[in-house]
């Protein structure tokens, strides 16, 4: 028995250290995604907040480039957090079953990519696993450090991503009793004193990442294809082939037991909510991610004691581990034949890109139109500062509140937009296959910082005209000045989601003083105003396009 004990240990530590080695290896080996670097520069800058996330993920990402100042450096928390959430799951499953274990893990496309990219998700699984890790012994024996442990976990999501607020919901709704419990005011009370910097954040910073996920996204509005979208990635995020015997397990077991309904609660509780939810915005595949932890651990059971299930299951999950093996390979080496008709993203030689786009510049500033990612890459390879200017069709992003955009003003620059075809850009192949569509100015003098701020907005009486008055305020220390070679105009778009459906210039030579304001009134004209329309107002200054100077507003 001792022999067979000591296998099984041996194979456990086989398993945990070789998922981790190939993530390492990964992590060293593939360039920097847009978003990951991103992230390495919110870990340039640490914060107790940023706009479109909490803070954990950069406080990783700023741990690891400490020890090393490569690609590796910035996934290193990635890796290891991810490892960690595996090892807790399969402790919160018994610590047995590891050959099911290993092909679950070898089977979730969600699992392959947390150990070697740098997501929000990552730190918010291993808190979210950890949370269940607590709330089970809570649930056996409650006392200070569970309810301590409890506390740190839930911190922890929300430090992560404000989505762990959903497995807390619905743990409590399923059950109640819990208020009754003293040391689940005592979870609450720490968790509220581990939440304090950030709270505080949020209230020096106007709630302004809240405001920007309920409505400052670019891609809030209703489509049908955000619903049938959310419906249809939900295997690929779940599976993509292994989740449909795991989905199958849940009908084939008891929720008796008050920890099995809570991870019930959070499963069907976050998927419904974001159903819900895509009728409204886009749902970003991963954001259901956190339903991950409670379909494996009320699955697994059911696959260790029915043989036929467990036995598609494995075969289901070699063909999902074929297929991601070789895409993780694709990640590191392209082996992609160039003659293959295959258009997508380019994910390799990143740093050629940026490099070129250095070259292309001869010195210059550079500035990418709507693409944090791209202005993200270029800082990480090139050592060189870049900005993103935000324009009124997208959305704000953590750059217009670092200050590029005055180190940059009156500078000339370089600019790089994200889409083609714009007029007096020019374009050119990247080593990497990526276009570059770019264009120098003599001089940057972008002004998303003046605010338009609604008074009245309605229609007329007979629906026909926009009737409306606004405040106009420039917040920076020169006055706004439009002259024939730097016109400065006022413009209304009337938007849904990205797509432009209208564009109305308010005033053609805008004039403020600095630290001033002005009253505008306003009748207009605008096509396709319905009920999901939303209108922008936007500054433009000379010839760069019109940037963010209003909230979305719902006529």
């Amino acid at each position: 028995m001792s022999f067979k004990i000591a296998d099984i240990s041996t194979h456990r530590k086989l398993f945990f250290s070789s998922w981790l080695l190939l993530a390492l290896v990964q992590s060293a080996l593939m360039p920097l995604s847009g978003e990951e670097a991103y992230y390495w520069l919110f870990s340039k800058a640490l914060d107790w907040g940023y706009l479109d996330h909490p803070p954990a993920v950069a406080f990783f990402g700023r741990l690891g480039y400490e020890l090393l100042e490569n690609e590796l450096g910035v996934r290193l928390f990635s890796s290891l957090l991810s490892v960690s959430t595996l090892w807790l799951i399969y402790d919160l499953i018994g610590r047995r079953g590891l050959r099911n274990f290993a092909f679950l893990a070898g089977g979730l496309l969600a699992v392959h990519a947390g150990s070697f990219l740098v997501k929000t998700d990552v730190p918010l699984l291993f808190f979210e696993v950890l949370f269940f890790w607590f709330y089970k012994r809570f649930l056996d024996r409650s006392n200070i450090w569970n309810s301590l442990g409890i506390a740190f976990a839930i911190a922890g999501m929300f430090l992560s991503k404000y989505h762990g607020i959903l497995v807390v919901l619905f743990t409590l709704l399923s059950n109640w009793r819990l208020i009754k419990n003293q040391y689940f005011w005592v979870a609450v009370l720490f968790t509220v004193i581990l939440m304090l910097p950030h709270l505080l954040w949020l209230i020096e910073n106007d709630f302004s990442s809240l405001k920007f996920h309920l409505n400052g996204r670019s891609d809030i509005s209703f489509k049908w294809s955000n619903v049938l979208g959310y419906v249809g990635s939900q295997p690929l995020v779940l599976g993509p082939l292994v989740s449909l015997p795991m989905l199958y397990a849940l009908f084939r077991r008891k929720y008796s037991d008050a920890f099995s309904r809570a991870l019930l609660f959070v499963l069907s509780g976050v998927l419904i909510f974001f159903f819900l939810q895509s009728f409204r915005v886009f749902i970003h595949k991963h954001w259901t991610s956190i339903v991950l932890v409670p379909l494996i651990i009320l699955a697994f059971p059911v696959l260790e004691t029915r043989q036929k299930l467990a036995v598609v299951f494995r075969r289901l999950a070699r063909v999902s581990l074929l297929l991601l093996v070789l895409f993780r390979v694709y990640l590191i080496y392209d082996f992609v034949p160039k003659s293959l008709p295959i258009k997508t993203e380019p994910l390799h030689d990143w740093k050629a890109w940026a490099e070129n786009v250095q070259e292309l510049s001869k010195g210059m500033n550079v500035v990418f139109i709507n693409s944090y990612e791209n202005a993200s890459r270029y800082q990480f390879y090139t050592g060189e500062p870049a900005h993103t200017l935000s324009t009124y069709y997208f959305n704000n992003t953590q750059f217009d509140y670092w200050g590029y955009e005055d180190y940059f003003r009156g500078e000339p620059v370089f600019v790089v937009h994200n889409k083609r075809g714009q007029e007096f850009y020019q374009t050119v192949d990247a080593p990497n296959g990526a276009q570059i569509h770019f264009r120098r100015f003599r001089k940057f003098n972008a002004l998303d910082k003046i605010q338009v701020t609604p008074i009245t907005v309605e229609l007329s009486e007979d629906k026909t005209q926009l009737v409306g008055k606004i405040k106009i305020e420039n917040p920076y220390d020169f006055d706004i000045l439009s002259s024939r070679r730097e016109p400065v105009q006022l413009l209304l778009y009337s938007l849904k989601g990205e797509r432009v459906l209208a564009e109305r210039v308010l005033l053609s030579d805008l004039n403020i003083v600095s630290k001033g304001a002005l009253i505008l009134n306003f009748e207009v004209v605008l096509p396709e105003i319905q009920s999901d329309t939303q209108l922008r107002f936007s500054v433009s200054s000379g010839n760069l396009p019109g940037t963010i100077n209003s909230e979305r507003i719902k006529v």
